[in-house]
């Protein structure tokens, strides 16, 4: 299919503007196609011109533009040519439309006993593939969608549905949003769904899942609402505009690529979120702040959408920090340690890798590219630089600006500069300078601090594209025993600010400041910046003081940007991954944050125990691991969330199988209990070790559900033996029938690193087969399935050149040559870790 491009968008906006937009679909017959009827009324501007219509079909029966019928002949890649003159235009496209199994366009999840459930991801260009459209975000209209369904469905969609009954076995809906939207995020969901209603603040709210989680949606469906109604009244109060679109749904759908997406009216989750086992608050948390995040679409990207692809940050930037703004102020779960511990980390290596781009204006020319750039940079990076420009302008003239822009630009669409004006005119004096530095400039400073006495000095060491970017943060002097000694705000400007310590409030007892101690400057998290710690210069050397053992510090916001500077040694080969393990194994011996805890167990497991770690060590790192994760069980509050984390990261090393078949068996640490989830880790790590897939069908014969066979393909992929990971990599590799989760799951179980030198002898055939993918898949499926199944166990030359040859090759397709970059530049820094001992 072609591609829109900036240019050809800009040319389409010029010349038309679709006034209406109706759908109808036929999805009574379970066939492996439906019929999808659109109508589009357009205005033409003088003196008309030609165009194109977006349109992804099987086949199109007719198109009739004023009744007249159009030749379609020229219909080819995606696009239908069409030659409109000025004034008002009626186009009817019918078209044969084919369902997905990928997450995209119309999908299609097929439970064991033949249920159907359907749901529509339009995100970013899909539109098409499910009705003919305009599709680019600065073309919206009201849209009115009529499905024809089994009569025993549900329908749920961007506006209230209304069904009419035409039998016994066929219901008519009809939905209808009058508010303009863009096709990205048009949405439809049907299907014998389960629902839950309530109703807040005159809004009808709706939760939805497929019927085997009906308890899962039951028992966790007042948590959810209590958020959801709690970010409700959060946003009114904050934007001074009301939620536009009417009813608000929230359907937890099967087989999702994204965590969730934003369709106004109708919010669509990957059904994970309805847990099927325990459910940590940490967890819990996540979710609510999922839900905080695509609520605050509703106003940014759904009431204001941007014009053009590569202001992408003005939707998930904001959405992104005003997540965690509103689960701190009025949820029970304060999420900025996680921000800071997860989804910092993710966005802080997307900007040190070759494909980091700015913030906005990253330079997106085609649709194509710009799902590239959905990345660590566009959500994390630019919600932490919105939360530096809160402290440089001050939250009332932020959220003045903000107001102004929901007011001028509502139901229509903005671009960068007119955000800019906003703040400006609400008193941003020199908005623009600041957003040329932080929005505009791609990199990561780095933020060193130094010096004995009452002043200390934070140096900044600009980034590889340098910008002068101002940096307010707070620095603090910490003793060897974790106490604060002082901390003081500062405002960097320059390369270096001299920072007096003496307006501090010591802590008790550390009235001397010229003791020595760790300046940390950034001790609050409140940047966006490398931290540069004393690690030894000698990496045969420990680290000494607090470094050696952070969990000393009171204060997680300061454990959180330690974890982060070890880490970020770690990938810049200051210290060895051997040293960071031992640092990590002591300190989490001793941590009681959960939203810390699992991110740096994470890192000791997945990186640390894995590629970070030379192949004839990492199953004794590992065992090391376990026995810590095992002292952890038995320290935690019994039945807490911090042992069920611990108990989850001893299962991930686990390596005797008798110990396992034990745990599988029920005998599990007082008081933890066997929910489903646990039971699939255990099933599928034993499966790993011993290729047992006895223990598989057994786990299906108690759980046969849709989540069930997902982990059954992870399983199936794990077992130790060339011929399983052979069936393995035919699914990863070859066109067939295996929904796209099953393929993320199989590429999931596949590199393992205690299979080392059984998986070696399919890196090259990976990398001789990965590039032809592209032949069959598309969209967020083809890059993840490329990323997930990379060989990133195998730190090696031989991977190096390959990955290196399939990036320059000229045939490599868009996704697969980005998801291939990332990996490559992760692997390349595994290497240097390694080399450094």
């Amino acid at each position: 299919m072609a591609t829109l491009t900036r240019a050809e968008a800009a040319a389409r906006a010029a010349l038309i503007r679709v006034v209406d937009t109706s759908v109808e679909l036929d999805l009574v017959e379970p066939i492996d196609t439906f019929t999808s009827v659109s109508v589009l009324t357009v205005e033409v501007a003088e003196p008309g011109g030609d165009t194109f219509l977006d349109l992804q079909a099987v086949a199109v029966e007719s198109v009739r533009l004023d009744g007249a019928a159009v030749d379609t002949a020229s219909w080819r890649d995606g696009r239908l040519p069409l030659t409109l003159g000025p004034g008002r235009h009626e186009l009817r496209v019918v078209a044969t439309m084919a369902y997905s199994n990928a997450g995209e366009g119309l999908h299609r999840h097929v439970t064991a006993d033949g249920q159907r459930y359907l749901y529509a991801m339009s995100f970013l260009d899909k539109a098409p593939a499910w009705f003919a459209c305009f599709d680019q975000p600065d073309l919206k209209s009201p849209y009115t969608l009529v499905a024809r369904t089994p009569a025993d469905w549900l329908v749920r969609g961007n506006g209230p549905a209304e069904s009419l009954s035409d039998g016994e076995t066929v219901r008519t809906w009809l939905l209808h949003q009058p508010v303009p939207i863009s096709t990205y995020v048009v949405t439809l969901v049907a299907g014998p769904y389960v629902e839950v209603t309530a109703e807040h603040d005159g809004i009808a709210l709706g939760l939805l899942a497929r019927a085997e989680l009906a308890d899962e949606l039951a028992e966790q469906s007042e948590d959810i609402l209590a958020v959801t109604t709690a970010c409700f009244d959060g946003y009114h109060a904050l934007f001074g505009h009301r939620y536009p679109f009417g009813e608000y749904h929230q359907a937890f759908v099967p087989d999702f690529n994204a965590g969730a997406m934003e369709n106004p009216g109708c919010v669509t989750f990957r059904e994970q979120y309805l847990h099927r086992g325990r459910a940590t608050r940490a967890e819990l948390g996540k979710r609510a702040s999922t839900i905080a995040h695509e609520m605050a679409h509703q106003w940014f990207g759904d009431l204001v959408t941007m014009r053009w692809w590569d202001d992408l940050w003005l939707n998930e930037s904001f959405a992104e920090y005003m997540a965690q703004v509103m689960c701190e102020r009025v949820t029970p779960y304060d999420r900025w340690i996680d921000f800071g511990a997860t989804r910092k980390q993710w966005g802080m290596v997307a900007d040190q890798s070759s494909s980091s781009h700015p913030v906005a204006g990253n330079g997106t020319d085609d649709a194509a590219a710009a799902l590239q750039q959905f990345d660590g940079i566009s959500y994390a990076k630019g919600a932490a630089v919105l939360r530096q420009l809160v402290l440089h302008i001050g939250e009332d003239v932020f959220l003045t600006g903000l107001r102004d822009y929901f007011t001028r630009y509502g139901r229509g669409n903005a671009d960068f500069a007119d955000l800019l004006q906003c703040w400006a005119d609400a008193g941003a004096d020199d908005i623009e300078q600041w957003s040329q530095a932080w929005l505009r400039t791609q990199g990561v400073d780095q933020l060193r601090a130094e010096g004995d006495g009452d002043t200390v000095t934070v140096h900044r060491i600009p980034a590889a594209d340098p910008a002068h970017r101002a940096h307010i943060a707070t620095v603090a002097r910490i003793a060897d025993d974790g106490a604060v000694v002082a901390e003081q705000a500062y405002r960097l400007e320059g390369d270096r600010v001299d920072v007096d310590l003496r307006g501090h409030d010591a802590a008790p007892g550390q009235d001397d400041l010229q003791q020595a101690g760790l300046l940390v400057p950034d001790a609050h998290d409140q940047t966006w910046a490398r931290i540069d710690l004393p690690w030894p210069e000698d990496p045969s050397l420990a680290p000494s003081g607090v470094l050696a053992d952070p969990s000393r510090i009171a204060d997680p916001r300061t454990r959180v940007v330690i974890g982060s500077a070890l880490r970020d040694a770690v990938r810049h080969a200051r210290v060895p991954s051997s040293t960071a393990a031992e640092v990590l194994l002591g300190w989490l011996s001793r941590e009681t944050v959960v939203d810390l805890f699992a991110p740096l167990g994470g890192f000791l497991v997945g990186e640390l125990c894995g590629p970070y770690c030379p192949p004839a060590v990492r199953s004794a790192r590992r065992g090391v691991a376990h026995d810590g994760f095992g002292d952890t069980i038995a320290r935690a509050e019994p039945g807490g969330d911090l042992q069920l984390t611990a108990f989850r990261l001893a299962v991930a090393t686990l390596d005797d199988v008798v110990t396992g078949e034990r745990w599988l068996a029920g005998e599990l640490p007082d008081p933890l209990e066997l929910d489903r989830e646990l039971e699939w880790a255990l099933v599928t790590r034993l499966t790993s070790l011993d290729g047992d897939l006895g223990r598989v069908e057994a786990a299906l014969g108690r759980d046969d559900s849709s989540s069930a066979r997902i982990h059954a393909a992870r399983a199936r992929a794990a077992v130790p033996t060339r011929q399983a990971k052979q069936r393995a990599f035919e699914i990863l590799t070859t066109d067939g029938p295996a929904s796209a989760y099953e393929v993320y799951a199989t590429a999931e179980g596949f590199y393992l690193p205690h299979q080392h030198e059984l998986t070696a002898d399919f890196v090259e055939p990976w990398f001789d087969r990965i590039g032809a993918t592209g032949q069959f898949r598309d969209g967020w499926a083809l890059g993840r399935v490329v990323s997930l199944s990379f060989p990133a166990t195998h730190v090696d030359d031989l991977t190096i050149s390959r990955a290196e040859a399939l990036e320059a090759d000229p045939d490599t397709s868009g996704p697969i040559r980005r998801a291939v970059a990332d990996c490559l530049d992760e692997l390349r820094t595994a290497r240097r870790s390694l080399q450094l001992g």
